[in-house]
């Protein structure tokens, strides 16, 4: 069974990626370690998974019970990050109030505490909540703040999750050059991370800025490509909302059936899951879609159920926008008298969005007109159109332009008819003609990510022929490699007799053979986790920073690689030789790091590495040679110890054999103690294998 320390550090990685199948799996273990503590992380693990997967209501039971615990051991840091956690549950809920709460208290709590990273992701997330809420200032403002801390610390992975942000906020001002800039970096760092769960989000908005700017068919490639991640991680919910985000690009492209069943799918995981403010939504989604495809009495009971469903959720926007669509599904029914006491109920509450007021009015006129009070439509609409244009809502100016000529062309009213029907076409023109901008503007724009994105490819691809792809990959962010490592594993091997070999050998066998050997050493290092640090001449050097299991693992399997070469001795006949390898392993601190700049290489350095290539040479052909250290080293490694250095045989004779550890199939035998150049006498072991 695992300990906590070493639990709790997959656990940061799996909060990191979003990786709820992890954070479940984690929180199963720490309930085994059976420590108040380890139950406060097993309950916040399980919440998040719970929250990433859209099952709200069980998330919320374990985020409470784990901020019980932290409070029972006055974890103060878990306290705040848990309060953090059940502000992001309120915000999914659609409780904006106790979501600011919680947000404001952990905040308040991480800068108390001085816990500058976490003080970084609560105004992250009051920022996503501002700019959800459009107050873009305020969002702006905690976003700024929280990227300069987290720039600071170096954290990539909080860089990302707020470059997000801002590309969220860009889409929800109309800024979709921006937003695609903001969306397709932030990509990137989430790549890096292998953050699937954000990569499926963020692909996803890029999906939305095509849909807002026209290009439905990349907006549907990008919602498939987010759906099959998010369908595949369990995330229920975020698919739910891509599946919807796909009906609406299909309505834009007049498939309305196909708009329908997509709105339908998604209505129905918000039920099962239960998260009625998304049901709400939906619901309205779907009425209007059944009202497109002329099914007026379904579109009216949807628009009925999400009326009802908006007023339980005491949510007066919501309220307000599901009246007006049910207005509109009676008038469109010819059930004015119905139509007319919505309206009034309407007339009796605060209407906050003016988009909602106009589109009340508009349906007012109708009333009006059908009710043979023209004078009144047209003053209801003149009135309409004042107010679209203080607000700066061009489409809506537009509209109410186009309805004012159709009531002008039903008076035969013609010089009213040409005003409006002039004024209606102006300004659709310079809508379609900014659309067209936007999308010029866009084009431009992602042929500079693409521009970027091949160049930084390119690069990458070089960094990785030249050095391990995981240094490789730090060089790319930036980063000065300089390591320390306290107890790495090093390998040395040698080509036993390569001198006399390559006399016997032209140039292009010798290059030949050498390919082959170190290529299948290179797989060998790959297989075991061991990084190939460099080639000198007939020498090998390899390393493995962390698990002295896999250097033994590597060096045995190195040292069972057999090959052989056809050398010429005369024209009539060749001999076949075996070649052997001569293999030594010592364990210590080293240093590493890159050097150079126009040809990197990746190198460690320190008297850990002087000792195995000591080893090596001190070694025999076809045997790992290896100093007590390792020796020691893979003995506190090991699964079983055995055994008493005297066996008694059946004789009663004793007999002396040499002191054999184990590590599953691994085995050291002493060799005996012998002089080390530069070391003096040193004991050393053979590493063997019982297999």
């Amino acid at each position: 069974m695992r300990g906590f320390d070493e639990i709790e550090h997959d656990l940061r990685h799996a909060y990191a990626v979003n990786d709820a199948e992890a954070l479940l799996r984690f929180a199963d273990e720490l309930d085994d370690v059976s420590t108040t503590q380890a139950a406060s992380h097993a309950h916040r693990a399980r919440g998040w998974a719970l929250l990433l997967r859209g099952d709200f209501t069980p998330a919320m039971n374990h985020f409470q019970r784990a901020f019980a615990l932290c409070e029972q051991l006055d974890d103060q840091e878990g306290v705040a990050r848990v309060l953090s956690n059940i502000g992001s549950v309120y915000v999914c809920t659609g409780d904006v109030t106790m979501a600011i709460e919680h947000y404001d208290r952990a905040l308040a709590l991480h800068e108390r505490l001085g816990n500058r990273s976490g003080a970084a992701v609560v105004m992250g997330n009051l920022g996503k909540l501002s700019t959800d809420t459009g107050d873009y200032t305020a969002a702006v403002e905690y976003f700024r703040r929280a990227l300069a801390i987290h720039e600071e610390l170096g954290n990539r992975s909080g860089i990302a999750v707020v470059t997000t942000n801002l590309g969220n906020l860009y889409l929800g001002i109309g800024d979709f050059p921006a937003a695609l800039e903001h969306y397709h970096t932030a990509l990137a760092l989430h790549e890096e991370f292998g953050d699937r769960h954000a990569i499926a989000v963020v692909t996803g908005n890029i999906g939305i800025v095509h849909n807002y700017t026209g290009n439905y068919p990349a907006a549907l490639e990008f919602f498939h490509r987010a759906l099959a991640v998010h369908e595949e991680l369990g995330d229920r919910s975020t698919a739910a909302n891509v599946i919807g985000n796909m009906g609406v690009a299909l309505a834009n492209t007049d498939d309305q059936e196909a708009a329908l069943e997509h709105y339908l799918r998604a209505l129905a995981i918000y039920e099962e899951l239960g998260d009625r403010r998304c049901m709400a939504n939906f619901t309205s989604n779907v009425g209007s879609a059944y009202n497109d495809t002329g099914r007026h009495p379904e579109g009216l009971a949807y628009h009925r159920r999400a009326l009802t469903l908006f007023e339980e959720l005491d949510n007066p926007k919501g309220v307000a926008n599901a009246m007006v669509n049910t207005i509109g599904a009676h008038i469109v029914m010819d059930e004015d008298a119905e139509a007319q006491a919505l309206l009034q109920t309407m007339d009796a509450m605060q209407v906050d969005e003016p988009v909602i007021r106009i589109a009340r009015e508009h349906h007012r006129a109708t009333l009006q007109e059908r009710a043979g009070d023209r004078d009144s439509a047209i003053a209801t609409l003149h009135s309409v159109l004042a107010e679209a244009h203080e607000h700066g809502l061009p489409l809506n100016v537009a509209e109410t332009h186009r309805r004012l000529r159709d009531v002008a062309y039903r008076q035969q009213d013609l010089s009213a008819y040409v005003e409006h029907n002039n004024a209606f076409t102006r300004i659709m023109q310079e809508i379609n003609g900014k659309e067209t901008a936007i999308q010029l503007a866009m084009q431009a724009k992602q042929r500079e990510i693409d521009v970027r994105e091949r160049d930084y490819a390119k690069q990458l691809a070089l960094l990785h022929s030249a050095l391990p792809k995981h240094v490789a990959d730090r060089v790319a962010r930036g980063e000065v490699v300089n390591d320390a490592f306290e107890n790495a594993t090093v390998i040395f091997l040698d080509i036993v007799g390569f001198t006399t070999l390559s006399s016997t050998m032209s140039s292009l066998d010798l290059i030949q053979l050498l390919d082959r050997i170190f290529t299948a050493f290179d797989d060998i290092c790959e297989r075991h986790g061991v990084t190939k640090i460099k080639t000198i001449g007939d020498c090998y050097m390899a390393v493995a920073f962390n698990s002295v299991v896999s250097a033994a693992l590597c060096a045995l399997e190195m040292s069972r690689f057999r090959i052989s070469h056809e050398v010429s001795h005369s024209v009539s006949h060749s001999v076949s030789h075996n070649v052997a390898f001569r293999i030594g392993m010592h364990c210590g601190p080293v240093t590493a790091g890159v050097i150079g700049k126009e040809r990197m290489q990746y190198d460690v350095w320190g008297d850990t590495v002087n000792v195995a290539s000591r080893m090596e040479s001190a070694g025999e052909p076809g045997k790992v040679h290896v100093s007590e250290a390792f020796a020691s080293e893979l003995k506190r490694n090991t699964e079983y110890t055995i055994q008493n250095s005297i066996i008694e045989s059946g004789n009663q004779e004793s007999h002396e054999v040499p002191l054999v550890t184990r590590h599953s199939s691994l085995v050291t035998i002493e060799h005996g103690s012998i002089n080390i150049k530069g070391k003096g006498p040193m004991q050393t072991y053979w590493l063997e294998s019982r297999d």
